[in-house]
């Protein structure tokens, strides 16, 4: 497998990169707060072969820099980074898709309305349009912590509020995350989450009609910090959209259902003729 690790300039950040295989068609995935690359491990995994695979750090997160400025960092500068990737690692004239977890579901969103012709495919894991009262609690509870000094502490509260149905090993991964999270990227993930709060809805500031992508919606019906029927109303803006609501399965749905990966390629692969499995409930 082909594989190209990198480190990009971007602005005033420096974000690292990995490129797997070496297919014209190109996954990029996009994190949501806090995650680093290598949650996408087991997607690296399933897909490099049938399509190229990219993921990377954003910034303030994982091994990512802020060469200068604030820990503050904005929706646009996300959707700027994300572009500069793309640019970078789509050079072979094949399709793109992207795939968001998370918070990064609405920054690959925002790209796919802003360049409509430049996206083929859109997976949107975990999404949301905008903070519910889950959110709003965990926001409040990290804010403790952050001013206590204690980031450690932010695994146990992710696995207190919305984690407990993931496996032991990426309980510690969490868990060993947070324990190494230095001030710089503490202070930044607490200035990204007051900055969600603040946002409002995602409909509001990107006009979702204009994303020309097919679109999968996939959510967990035990999702906490996500509205299930924000997904509805993705539906009915995106123009070109299908859901599947999981039941018995939370914010971090592969990693609670392994399996899902192949509702995934069922999605993202040409030649899996298979329907998508689940539907909405």
């Amino acid at each position: 497998m082909k594989t190209v690790k990198g480190t990009l300039s971007i602005g005033r950040f420096e974000v690292p990169y990995r490129k797997y295989g070496d297919n014209d068609n190109v996954m990029v995935c996009v994190s949501g707060a806090l995650q680093t690359m290598a949650i996408w491990r087991s997607v690296v995994k399933r897909f490099t072969g049938d399509l190229t695979v990219v993921i990377f750090d954003m910034p303030g997160i994982g091994r990512s820099k802020i060469i200068s400025g604030g820990a503050r960092i904005t929706v646009e500068e996300q959707v700027e980074t994300l572009h500069a990737i793309i640019t970078e690692t789509h050079t072979g004239g094949g399709e793109l898709a992207l795939a968001g977890s998370s918070w990064g579901t609405a920054i690959a969103a925002a790209y796919a309305a802003l360049y409509p012709n430049a996206v083929q495919h859109l997976v949107l894991s975990s999404f949301g349009m905008q903070p519910n009262e889950g959110m709003r609690y965990l926001v409040e509870r990290a804010s403790v912590l952050y001013e206590a000094g204690d980031y450690a502490g932010g695994a146990n509260l992710i696995l207190e509020l919305f984690g407990a149905q993931i496996g032991e090993g990426y309980k510690k991964q969490i868990i060993a995350q947070f324990k190494q999270l230095n001030e710089a990227h503490a202070a930044s993930f607490y200035e990204h989450t007051a900055n969600i709060l603040k946002l409002g809805r995602l409909d509001e500031v990107v006009d979702l009609t204009k994303i020309k992508a097919r679109t999968l919606i996939i959510n967990g019906a035990d999702d906490t910090i996500i509205d299930v029927a924000d997904m509805y109303v993705a539906e009915k803006l995106i123009p070109d959209c299908e859901l599947l609501l999981v039941q018995g399965v939370g914010h971090f749905l592969h990693f609670e259902r392994p399996e899902l990966l192949d509702d995934y390629e069922r999605f993202l692969v040409p030649d899996s003729q298979l329907a998508i499995s689940g539907s909405p409930a």
